[in-house]
């Protein structure tokens, strides 16, 4: 089976992309998988690292407010569609799987024409432009929240969950601890500057309040060196107990021996945390449509997180936040049976199902 994925313009949007190219080499190791990005993103590192062909398309973003961004995307699209199409032909794709962003509308487009069949996914609980406008052309959109399914009444939804990495489909979490000890911070590769400074406002505190407390911080590029300086300034006992990274290159291993973790609201971060039935803070990004809220408050209504809006994520109310579940052992352990029961490991599988399934249906109306 050759299969084309067109992975948005961020790193969010290749996760996903990414963990079904490795659920279709596992299910189908002869076959071919080739990745479409934009040229000179993150695609370039991220599919590389992953042992991915890459191809790419000249796509930006897209500022709906802005009329000049508007008309400069309309402008771009028929030679993206038709870039697009040279790639398919190039590849001799069977099926396009488009992970939602701007990147995946040319291809889309492209292998609607020619009669390919399309699978999109949409990891967010309100679905995104992209694919709001693409889902008609789709033979299925597979999400990771039920609720997604008013928001596109002409396609066919299928609940499947958010594909998550291999690395993270095979870790094995640490047996859960007698209470909550291990605290994991993390606003993704590029921080968050919100979290950051609630934190380190109250860390100190937090770890003399709680003698057996570990923090694990992802801080992100751009505050590093701004933390690093609270960290060196920590006294021992806060030294030994708290482990700072711009980034860590094994995240996975991270959440799985993380007690609770206080993170924003992104589908792939939520989707692993839940896969390893880690209790939640969540405090979702503020600002792109506010969509990360939706994508809280099921965890929310489960009991498996807690959401602090980011105009109140203070130190103090983080301090207070994380000093409840780790004295409150039983709503913590209820928030992390919670959290577990509503991952779905399993998720990458059932794409690929759908994906399988269209390619064989296209076969069947070819030989009919």
């Amino acid at each position: 089976m050759r299969t084309l994925i067109a992975g948005g313009g961020t790193g969010g949007h290749l996760t996903p992309a990414l963990a079904v190219a490795q659920a279709l080499r596992e299910a189908d190791p002869g076959g071919e998988v080739v990745v479409v990005g934009r040229r000179g993103g993150v695609a370039e590192q991220l599919v590389a690292e992953a042992g991915l062909r890459l191809e790419t398309i000249d796509m930006r973003g897209l500022a709906v407010a802005n009329p000049l961004s508007v008309a400069g995307a309309a402008w771009r699209l028929p030679a993206a569609v038709a870039s697009a199409g040279r790639i398919l032909r190039r590849t001799r794709a069977e099926v396009v799987v488009g992970t939602g962003g701007y990147v995946c509308v040319p291809v889309v487009f492209a292998a609607a024409a020619r009669r390919i069949p399309v699978v999109l996914l949409e990891q967010n609980a309100v679905p995104g432009r992209a694919t709001r406008l693409l889902a008609p052309r789709a033979r299925a959109v597979a999400t990771s929240f039920a609720e997604t399914a008013v928001h596109l009444p002409k396609a066919r939804v299928v609940l499947t969950g958010n594909p998550i990495r291999q690395e993270v489909r095979t870790l094995v979490p640490a047996p859960r601890r007698e209470r909550c000890a291990t605290l994991l911070v993390m606003g993704g590769s590029q921080g968050a500057r919100t979290l950051n400074r609630a934190l380190t406002g109250c860390l100190r505190d937090m770890l003399d309040e709680h003698e057996r407390l570990q923090v694990i911080h992802q801080c992100g590029a751009l505050d590093h060196a701004e933390v690093r300086a609270f960290a060196e300034a920590l006294p021992a006992d806060g030294r030994a107990r708290y482990t700072l990274a711009a980034f860590f290159g094994d995240m996975a291993a991270r959440i799985a021996a993380a007690d609770l973790v206080l993170m924003r609201a992104g589908g792939s971060s939520l989707a692993e945390c839940s896969a390893l039935g880690r209790a939640m803070i969540l405090v979702p990004y503020p600002h792109a449509g506010g969509h990360q809220l939706h994508n809280v408050l099921p965890y929310v209504s489960a009991g498996a997180a807690v959401h602090v809006p980011d105009s109140e994520c203070t130190p103090e109310r983080v301090r207070r936040e994380v000093g409840t579940l780790v004295h409150d052992v039983a709503r913590w352990r209820a928030m992390s049976d919670a959290s577990e029961a509503m991952g779905k490991p399993d998720a990458a599988a059932r794409v690929v199902e759908l994906v399988s399934e269209a390619v064989a249906a296209r076969a069947e109306q070819r030989a009919s």
